[in-house]
């Protein structure tokens, strides 16, 4: 399931909420209890894995 990024328009908390589709009802603010949230732009980052010495190195 996808994590949607929230942000509420009442009391202006981010938040991140677990869906199976964007179509669901918009969740509640956390933070207030307000249904006044939007969905926020989430950009995403992918690394391909099978290309040698492409993405994060984490030493050790």
């Amino acid at each position: 399931m996808p994590i949607f990024e929230y942000s509420c328009t009442d009391c202006s908390c981010h938040f991140e909420k677990l869906q199976k589709h964007s179509t669901e009802e918009k969740p509640v603010c956390p933070a207030c209890g307000s249904w006044e949230t939007k969905k926020e732009f989430s950009a995403f980052s992918s690394v391909n894995s099978s290309a040698p010495g492409d993405g994060c190195y984490s030493g050790g």
